[in-house]
């Protein structure tokens, strides 16, 4: 068996973290002054995931300095990784508790300041598909405009169904030089994650994992460079793949696909970037080489 020690101190980045869920339970609690119940567990999907969002850390946000305090508990956790780089969606719902969409920026600013000797963080514009969309028309395009944000990254119900309402967002992003990620292919087919990627011309998915058995998607994915950021963990905690055994990451490392390895959401799944990489090695799916090479190839092509 092999330790999460042994990549503790290796350069590594996280390109799928939710800034507000992206800290672990035993740092979130002594904050929010509660414990959710039986938690954290392995859930039946993401309605389940997002019913204790709704009751518990949702509601607990009730000002700005709860914001900043929050998305800080996520930065310092991945710092104690040995993360070098954090590219973190920030939900464009945090927003409203800042005076102005520039309030909301100079939050950021000052968080990247704040770390910088520590941690490249990269602040990214998380768009949920069902925000409400005159909102999101009044901050997304200032904060894609605004010099904070590296990317951006849309998520929600893995549909076809109203991304055209996102496209104006993307093209404004490829303009500003920021890298355009989405959420795609965990719970959705092969043919989805081919069309967003083709739809909004995408970097980096988030996820894209029922496309490992399809060779015309991992065609796609090679033809245009596009890595996914995987999250092992919670693929199988919320039940989209069967065992950590049988996660398909190793097929899309196999065929040339750029993967790397992420969280997603520490506070619901519990393992960090290094803990997943003991736990993959240790699962048989791939050697300590073979996971040193992913967290190499993946940290030094952000740089």
């Amino acid at each position: 068996m092999i330790s999460f020690s042994e990549f503790l101190d290796i350069p590594k980045i996280d390109a799928h973290n939710h800034l507000n869920l992206g800290m672990r339970y035993s740092s979130y609690a002594p904050w929010a002054g509660f414990y959710i119940p039986n938690f954290p567990r392995k859930m039946s999907g993401l309605d389940e995931m997002h019913e204790i969002i709704g009751e518990y850390t949702r509601p607990r946000v009730q000002s700005a300095k709860d914001v900043s305090t929050l998305l800080s508990l996520s930065i310092e956790d991945a710092i104690e990784d040995g993360i070098k780089i954090l590219e973190a969606s920030v939900d464009m719902g945090l927003a409203q508790f800042f005076r102005n969409t520039t309030a909301f920026c100079n939050m950021l600013e000052s968080l990247k300041s704040q770390y910088i000797k520590e941690i490249s963080f990269r602040p990214e514009v998380g768009m949920g598909k069902t925000f409400d969309k005159a909102k999101l028309k009044r901050l997304v395009p200032d904060c894609i405009q605004s010099g904070v944000f590296g990317s951006i990254d849309l998520y929600g119900p893995e549909v076809l169904d109203g991304i055209e309402d996102f496209q104006a967002y993307f093209e404004l992003a490829y303009k500003k030089g920021l890298k355009k990620k989405a959420h795609i292919g965990e719970f959705s087919n092969a043919q989805t994650v081919k069309d967003f990627v083709n739809f909004f011309e995408l970097d980096e998915v988030q996820h894209g994992i029922n496309a490992a058995y399809d060779d015309s998607a991992l065609l796609l994915l090679k033809e245009k460079n596009v890595r996914l950021n995987i999250t092992p963990t919670s693929n199988v905690m919320l039940s989209a793949v069967m065992s950590l055994e049988s996660h398909p990451i190793k097929r899309f490392v196999q065929e040339g696909v750029r993967v790397s390895i992420a969280t997603d959401d520490l506070l619901f799944f519990n393992r960090s970037v290094s803990e997943q990489c003991a736990d993959m090695v240790n699962a048989g799916l791939f050697t300590k080489e073979e996971v040193l090479d992913i967290l190499n190839q993946s940290y030094e092509e952000s740089l």
